[in-house]
């Protein structure tokens, strides 16, 4: 008796010292149902909000584009579907891309630009090949050392681009990368989730690609970019706005 009654003094005094268990079912003192229904009220509004705009640059390069919005797109701009579910349920696995390397580092400009990033087992890559400062890049997504796929992107328009880099820094979002032209040219639609990001390719030859990169990948990327794409001006006030938002989440 006196053993088992030392043994749970024993237990309690160690345990004295831990921080208190906290309730599986709380997360930061919020209900985990309350967390989730926060969560997609609010990635819902950042849908809709990115849908709205998508939908008022759409038409404004309506006087330049001759062809009908793809059908993926048509369904987003009025409402009837969500992008993100819609591709996730066209590319539901897309490969993970976590190591990237570049010509020149990220932050740095050249003439021109070179970033691959590679699988794990580098079974997958995406590479993007820059040309000057003007927006222009290709795109190849390669698999298995045997199949490659390249999306050529014309000019970009500077505040397109600006635009474009202002919106991927985001936790949560829907980007479209594209030129005036739109779905008549090449374009690559980002989703960003908690700093994941999932690329998507479209060609007007009815190509598509997809890949996913990891949160430092994709910062790298966005910093590497910035570095051809913004000035010097652009770029500080880029990092002081970051640094806005990160201190209020």
């Amino acid at each position: 008796m006196t053993d088992r009654t030392d043994s749970t003094k024993l237990r309690g005094e160690v345990n004295k010292g831990r921080p208190p268990v906290e309730e599986t079912d709380h997360v930061d003192g919020m209900p985990v149902e309350e967390l989730i229904r926060v969560t997609r009220e609010m990635t819902a509004r950042i849908s809709n909000e990115d849908r709205k705009r998508l939908q008022t640059e759409a038409s404004e390069s309506r006087a330049a584009i001759q062809s009908g919005v793809p059908f993926l797109l048509q369904q987003f701009f009025i409402g009837k579907s969500d992008l993100d579910e819609e591709l996730q349920r066209r590319f539901p696995t897309p490969p993970l891309l976590t190591s990237g390397t570049f010509t020149p580092p990220p932050g740095k400009r050249a003439r021109r630009g070179f970033a691959q990033f590679k699988a794990q087992d580098e079974s997958a890559t995406m590479t993007l090949d820059l040309q000057g400062i003007d927006g222009a890049f290709e795109a190849h997504f390669g698999y298995g050392g045997m199949l490659s796929l390249t999306f050529v992107m014309g000019a970009i328009a500077d505040a397109q681009r600006r635009k474009f880099l202002e919106l991927v820094r985001r936790h949560v979002g829907i980007s479209i990368l594209w030129t005036a032209k739109r779905w008549e040219r090449d374009y690559m639609i980002f989703i960003v989730q908690n700093g994941f990001a999932r690329i998507y390719a479209f060609s007007a030859n009815h190509q598509t690609a997809a890949c996913r990169l990891t949160p430092e990948a994709f910062r790298q990327l966005i910093q590497w970019l910035a570095g051809f794409w913004l000035t010097d001006a652009d770029t500080t006030a880029g990092r002081e706005e970051a640094a806005g938002d990160a201190s209020s989440w």
